[in-house]
């Protein structure tokens, strides 16, 4: 059994990033409402260079801090940190039960990509009603008539006025976005692989030429059967070295694997929360469904259309991304190191 602090790896994992969503939803909501505003506004063109600073000066100035900037935050931080918790528990427990590539000991890409997709499918099921709540609250000032006040209203609001269906607005884009988590998860586990194999080949050169250095000074041959067994009691006394990475590396893996799946698969965001605002003021329906969604924005707003708010999204997921999974990574260090059961398989030889 693996080291846990909890007693079950996954749920250390679901711990970590429950903390982590936690920390970047609070920290980084205005610029996640603001991004929303820019998805939903089909009549306003692809914003200028500054439109970002100048949506959160007025916001600011015309609807405060709290009601403004920070209204949704309550959905936004339900959804954010339930997605976060449920995904790296199921993210943990499907590669739990995959099976390892016999000369490698890890898995490979695909399966990382696999158990992303089925993790992240099971988790937008579970979470959309919030990310509803939260885009309605988020596109509303909140002394605007009907506007929801809470989660809790606008969730019972919903159902009342739409029914369950209303809580599943925009649930084929948002499974869409499932090939978000899988290239950011993919390419952040061969991220690290690469950094760790990098640094285990940078250990392996040294222990020769210590090696080599040692017999040529002290006049002592080993044979090759020694020196694999020293090689092998070495390994395990400075594994920790090389699959523990410095935050500073952690940091750039995140926010590269992260700006490559949001450039990547942006557009579903915009026709998520599109859907999700089904009726205007008036009441009258403006999008059917994905397909007339699609074509009514790339008619009127053009390709530039799918893109709305990706600049506040870009500055939004960099440091969210890195703030999230650098307490990640440090709440699921600090579970290995005070870990209550299971042992490490070297601590069993």
């Amino acid at each position: 059994m693996p080291k846990s602090y909890t007693g079950s790896v996954a749920t250390d994992q679901a711990l970590a990033g429950f903390t982590g969503g936690a920390v970047s939803t609070i920290c980084l909501h205005p610029l996640d409402l603001i991004k929303t505003r820019f998805q939903v506004n089909a009549a306003q063109g692809a914003p200028r260079i500054g439109g970002t600073l100048r949506s959160f000066q007025q916001i600011y100035k015309s609807e405060g801090f709290r009601h403004g900037l920070y209204r949704g935050l309550t959905p936004n931080f339900a959804g954010a940190t339930v997605s976060w918790g449920l995904y790296f528990y199921l993210y943990a427990g499907i590669k739990s039960s995959m099976p390892v590539d016999p000369t490698t000991k890890r898995l490979g890409p695909t399966q990382h990509m696999a158990a992303s997709m089925i993790g992240g499918a099971l988790t937008a099921v579970v979470t959309n009603p919030f990310w509803v709540i939260k885009t309605r609250m988020c596109t509303t000032q909140k002394t605007a008539p009907g506007a929801y006040q809470s989660l809790f209203g606008g969730l019972t609001s919903l159902v009342r006025t739409e029914g369950v269906k209303g809580l599943y607005r925009g649930m084929i884009p948002a499974l869409f976005g499932v090939s978000h988590g899988a290239i950011q998860f993919m390419a952040y586990e061969q991220l690290k692989y690469w950094r760790q194999e990098v640094k285990e080949k940078r250990w392996e050169k040294q222990f020769l030429e210590e090696i080599h250095s040692k017999a040529t000074s002290d006049s002592v041959s080993m044979d090759a059967k020694t020196i694999e067994k020293l090689r092998k009691a070495r390994l395990l006394e400075k594994k920790h070295d090389w699959e523990t990475l410095s935050t500073i590396e952690y940091l750039c893996m995140a926010a590269s694997s992260k700006v490559a799946a949001t450039v990547a698969t942006y557009p579903y965001q915009v026709l998520r929360s599109r859907l999700q605002m089904m009726t205007n003021p008036q009441g009258e329906v403006i999008y059917t469904g994905v397909m007339d969604c699609i074509r009514k924005i790339k008619r009127s707003e053009g390709i530039l259309g799918f893109y709305k708010g990706v600049a506040p999204n870009v500055i939004r997921v960099l440091p969210g991304t890195c703030i999230t999974f650098l307490v990640y990574e440090t709440v699921s260090a600090w579970c290995r190191k005070h870990a209550r059961y299971g042992l490490d398989e070297e601590q069993r030889i």
